[in-house]
């Protein structure tokens, strides 16, 4: 008589728990990434584009009036004393002036400066804390009752000198 061989039941075998193992890692490694998908939204990404149309088009607008008017700006920031100083050149001279000084991939590090006149065609304003880097710089002002803006990307770094507008 022919001995047959010994069979161990299948949750004694490697290989039911090695396919269940991989399966239990797959679920367990798709709820991480929904839970961290969920916690942290997308802050580029528009829902409505219909109104970031709009609003490239009154940039366009704006970018277009402050070419009218012929403005430039040279921007210095110095991120020991905390200030930004501006020498604004062209028809336009309002009592203050918003500088924005955006991050292109984090929100939180935006900037926004008030700069006010302090004397013909000189401007100046405090800042929160230092920035450097890659940077959106954005200036926006007001002649006749509408907007104008000077937007450029620059690299800043405390004491350099930045254009915007044509004086480049």
């Amino acid at each position: 008589m022919t001995e047959q061989p010994v069979v161990s039941p299948w949750y004694k075998q490697f290989w039911p728990w090695f396919i269940i193992g991989l399966l239990g890692l797959s679920v367990v490694q798709g709820s991480s990434m929904l839970i961290f998908a969920t916690l942290n939204p997308p802050g580029l990404i528009s829902d409505d584009y219909y109104e970031v149309g709009k609003g490239i088009n009154q940039s366009l607008d704006r970018e277009n009036l402050a070419k009218q008017l012929k403005i430039n700006a040279k921007v210095t920031f110095n991120n020991e004393t905390g200030v930004a100083d501006m020498q604004l050149s062209g028809f336009s001279g309002p009592a203050t002036l918003k500088l924005n000084v955006i991050s292109p991939t984090q929100p939180e590090r935006d900037r926004r400066i008030t700069m006010q006149k302090v004397g013909d065609g000189h401007y100046t304003g405090q800042m929160e804390d230092a920035v450097e880097g890659r940077r959106f710089v954005e200036l926006i002002g007001q002649e006749g009752g509408k907007d104008w803006r000077l937007f450029d990307e620059e690299v800043l770094a405390s004491g350099s000198v930045i254009r915007l507008g044509d004086a480049k």
